[in-house]
């Protein structure tokens, strides 16, 4: 008698299908939130970037405008800028991340590996057209004075 109450009990497997339920569905809600999270600190973190991108290229167009002030008041007064430097550092990195700065006469252009971007518009009376990486963190914004240009080196 108890094999053929064995046999015919469905106990067992409304418990096994409930279990699989319950596993699949927290599986499901787990996958979600771990999901949004990430999505959520990758946000924050190109947001951040952005911001940090803002003030840096920011301080380096004061830089260079102040450079290009300089020069053009020395200029008109019969005044020779035989050597002009400025001394500057840069972060290694933003976030985590490596960075590129490009400088031309018109704007600021910083980039980012994973594509955060961010440009300053300012606007220099000499010619400058550079490109430096995060990965050298001293640089020297110098003018040339045989080229009237502008230049960075490291």
């Amino acid at each position: 008698m108890k094999i053929k109450k064995l046999l015919k009990n469905e106990d067992a497997v409304s418990i096994t299908i409930g279990f699989i339920l319950m596993f699949s569905i927290t599986v499901l809600v787990f996958s979600g939130i771990v999901l949004s999270f990430f999505t959520l600190s990758e946000h924050s973190k190109q947001t951040a970037m952005k911001a940090s991108f803002d003030i840096l290229g920011s301080g380096f167009a004061a830089r260079v405008t102040s450079m290009d002030t300089l020069v053009n008041i020395t200029r008109p007064y019969g005044g020779t800028v035989n050597q002009l430097e400025y001394d500057f550092s840069i972060p290694a990195s933003i976030a985590g991340e490596s960075y590129s700065i490009n400088v031309t006469r018109e704007k600021i252009f910083l980039d980012a590996e994973n594509d955060v971007k961010a440009w300053i518009p300012f606007n220099s009376s000499y010619t400058i057209n550079e490109k430096i990486y995060s990965n050298a963190q001293e640089y020297t914004l110098w003018y040339d004075k045989n080229n009237n240009t502008m230049k960075i080196k490291q």
